[in-house]
């Protein structure tokens, strides 16, 4: 406002000097009345885009100050009536929606869909936005998400460390959250297969090239090599990591060799208790830039035995049918239901996508209240 105020000032005075010279030059009133009106024409339309700004709030939003509940009050399966009331099951848990785009218009209906049941969420993207706080991390296009949970447990650590874990979703799919009641939040869960007959075994060569992310769409084959080394070496006398135990655990997980592992990614869950470590391992997963179905099963590789997973798997498209455009929604509305844990890819951005968010608005949000009414 203090340069609105001098500029206007300026018009002024720089009328009043005109205004003064056109009366000895008279020849030049002309030129010199334009110059008049383009100054004041420039100050007003500070003015008009100034206000419209702060109208808008443009000023991007602050980190929202969660409060988690307290270990005394955290939920279980038996807090509900038959699995069915579920108003308060996942308030401590926090949701973090990762966009790995910066397509943020969706952010209102998302939040519309889970809200009812995930008191707490935190949306993840590439950069900010003006009308809704976004936790900004370098996510590449479309790699590196994990990255989010990781710098959100670092956040909360400080900021707000009581959840009793930590649930990535990305924002191109359909949760049927109401289908996750029987699932330990203790331990892990994993939201794909792992294709156990593709994985990458550390120091073999030639590095396979059955799937381009192992060598040709990223180096996450040797970058994950390089994570292994230096999380080893980095944590070899840590107070913080046993790293003795995550070793042990990593080469069970590998029937004894040190193994990169690969997953559909798109949704994992991270309790408490492992999320220390993991906030550790993934900064150096991310800086090594290793790919999020790369990252996410290897990390958790080092955190817990497989067999102890929560396997609670998805429906992924591509499986179905190759790697093609799903964002009109005629193949994910053919496949989808109720009873299914999610669904993925499911496009809300553009005008193409405008079927699926009617869908989600008019369909799948007024069933998703049965859950929640109580």
């Amino acid at each position: 406002m203090f340069f609105l105020k001098r500029c206007c000032i300026k018009c002024l005075q720089h009328n009043i000097i005109l205004g003064h010279r056109m009366k000895i030059c008279e020849g030049g009133v002309k030129l010199l009345s334009n110059k008049i009106l383009f100054l004041i024409f420039g100050c007003l339309l500070l003015v008009v885009i100034s206000f419209h700004f702060i109208l808008e709030g443009y000023l991007y939003p602050s980190a929202p100050v969660f409060k988690p509940p307290s270990d005394g009050n955290y939920h279980n399966p038996d807090d509900t009536i038959s699995s069915e009331c579920l108003k308060n099951y996942f308030e401590d848990i926090l949701l973090i929606i990762v966009f790995h785009f910066p397509f943020y218009d969706s952010i209102p209906l998302l939040k519309s869909f889970y809200g009812d049941v995930f008191k707490d969420i935190l949306i993840c993207g590439p950069e900010s936005y003006f009308r809704h706080y976004v936790m900004v991390v370098d996510v590449g296009p479309g790699l590196y998400g994990y990255e989010c949970v990781g710098n959100a447990i670092r956040s909360c650590i400080c900021r707000y460390p009581g959840y009793r874990g930590y649930l990535y979703v990305n924002d191109d799919m359909v949760v049927n959250w109401w289908t996750f009641t029987n699932l330990d939040k203790e331990k892990l869960w994993q939201g794909g297969i792992i294709f156990s007959n593709d994985d990458h075994v550390m120091g073999s060569r030639p590095i396979p090239d059955t799937w381009p992310w192992w060598r040709k769409k990223s180096k996450s084959a040797e970058a994950c090599e390089d994570s292994y080394l230096e999380i080893t070496h980095k944590y070899r006398s840590s107070e913080h990591i046993n790293i003795t135990k995550l070793i042990n655990t990593h080469l069970v997980n590998g029937e004894g060799e040190k193994r990169c592992f690969r997953m559909w990614s798109d949704l994992f869950y991270i309790p408490k208790k492992f999320s220390d470590q993991f906030q550790r391992l993934s900064f150096v997963f991310h800086k090594n830039r290793v790919f999020l179905e790369v990252a996410v099963p290897t990390i958790m590789s080092f955190l817990d035995i497989r067999d102890s997973w929560e396997k609670h798997y998805g429906l992924y498209l591509p499986d179905m049918y190759g790697s093609i455009d799903f964002a009109d929604g005629k193949l994910v509305w053919k496949n989808y239901d109720y009873d299914i844990n999610f669904i993925h890819p499911v496009k809300f951005h553009g005008r193409v996508a405008k079927t699926n968010r009617e869908k989600l608005e008019n369909d799948i949000i007024p069933y998703s209240k049965q859950f929640t009414n109580c």
